[in-house]
């Protein structure tokens, strides 16, 4: 089979599915609508837990449920008076401030202590299982994409950990998993390279603990996130590592990316993830033990270029610079926190893998339920589109 044909028939699959899932949700939601149901006391509402909370993702899951109203949040994290746990104490003042109880925070919890997550669980209806093949010690990375056999320890070692604690709290009936799009060429199509370890091992994560009796629900989410250079639900100051790559941000004549510019790259916004891991715990029975696919947007670096200048106040213009491989993998031997985005991008480029999950008339259904952070939106908020051009 050819790679444009297994890819067609992924996306095809893929939109099938989330659009059953998506009227599913519809039909519950307009019947519980006509019933008028009263919203719960705070004490009755599902309690919902969030692992590495302080992290860039799931501290928007945080936000985003406590939006809701439906649940009482408890966050879980490791490494109190960081920046990051800062940031959560914020939120958790103006929450209080509004809704008292409705978020705890819940330091000192290591992803690897059975003991430490058997406590953060208890009593916990629902939770958001983040494990990586990174580890990290308030914000000090230890393992990369370079190292298999310690990315791996790491790994599994919050598995075990965290399958010991769920079995030990029986209250929770639901797991939510956030795992990359799967792999649609690899062993369908010919002469296409293996999946990588860190994402093979990420997507054995759900089924693992589906074997082991626990309730999961899996959300496949792209890999990149808007503009991977600028921190979102952050403070602006706030980068993503200490090398220029990862400090570099747009201005006039250059948004930058690690991509050739004509490939398509599917991109999410945290605050849709987070968006839908409420659906889901709202919905459960549409969405236990089930496995679907989100994004906010599918588009080229061209594109982002192009929607860089068309919503920019003042006619300045940008243009696509790719960071040079090469210059990259020289970076990456004294700067671990390159070798993801090499990765990455050998992933969807270099090697061809066509791991881009759908375009962007795929994503039509998913807005029946949540309209998507766009990019647009996602530049003002940066405030891009008031750059005005220098001076010549």
């Amino acid at each position: 089979m050819d790679k444009d044909t297994a890819v067609a028939m992924a996306q095809a699959a893929i939109k099938a599915n989330n659009k059953r899932i998506v009227d599913a949700v519809l039909e519950i939601k307009a019947e519980r609508e006509q019933s008028g149901a009263a919203e719960k006391p705070l004490a009755e509402r599902p309690l919902v837990a969030v692992t590495c909370s302080t992290g860039w993702e799931s501290y928007a899951i945080v936000e985003e449920l406590t939006k809701t109203k439906k649940f009482r949040v408890r966050a879980l994290y490791r490494t109190p008076g960081t920046q990051a746990a800062e940031r959560l104490e914020t939120l958790l003042e103006r929450v209080e401030s509004a809704d008292p109880g409705l978020l705890t925070l819940h330091s000192g919890v290591d992803m690897t202590s059975a003991e430490k997550l058997t406590e953060a669980f208890k009593d916990c209806d629902g939770l958001v299982l983040y494990c990586t093949a990174n580890e990290a010690k308030a914000g000090k990375i230890t393992n990369h994409g370079d190292d298999p056999v310690g990315g791996r320890i790491a790994f599994m070692r919050q598995v075990e950990a965290s399958l010991v604690a769920l079995k030990a709290n029986p209250s929770v009936q639901q797991v939510i998993t956030l795992v990359f799009p799967p792999d649609k060429v690899t062993g369908i199509v010919d002469d296409y390279p293996l999946i990588p370890w860190w994402i093979d091992q990420r997507h054995r994560f759900s089924d693992l603990l589906r074997g082991q009796g626990i309730d999961v629900t899996c959300i496949h989410r792209p890999a990149y996130y808007y503009a991977m250079h600028r921190v979102d639900y952050t403070n602006t100051k706030q980068q993503r590592g200490d090398s220029s790559m990862a400090q570099t941000m747009i201005s006039e004549d250059n948004l930058s990316g690690i991509n050739h510019p004509d490939i398509v790259i599917n991109w999410v916004d945290v605050r849709d993830v987070g968006k839908w891991c409420g659906t889901c715990f709202e919905y459960p029975e549409v969405f236990l033990n089930q496995t679907f696919s989100i994004a906010s947007a599918a588009m080229t670096g061209n594109e982002a270029v192009a929607i860089a200048e068309r919503t920019n106040k003042h006619g300045t213009t940008f243009k696509y610079k790719q960071f040079p491989m090469e210059m990259m993998k020289k970076y990456a031997k004294t700067t671990p926190e390159v070798i993801y985005p090499i990765r990455y991008a050998e992933w969807y480029g270099y090697d061809g893998n066509a791991y881009d999950f759908a375009s962007n008339d795929d994503l039509a259904d998913l807005e029946r339920i949540h309209p998507r952070w766009t990019f647009e939106a996602k530049l003002e908020s940066w405030g891009i589109t008031d750059i005005k051009p220098a001076q010549k």
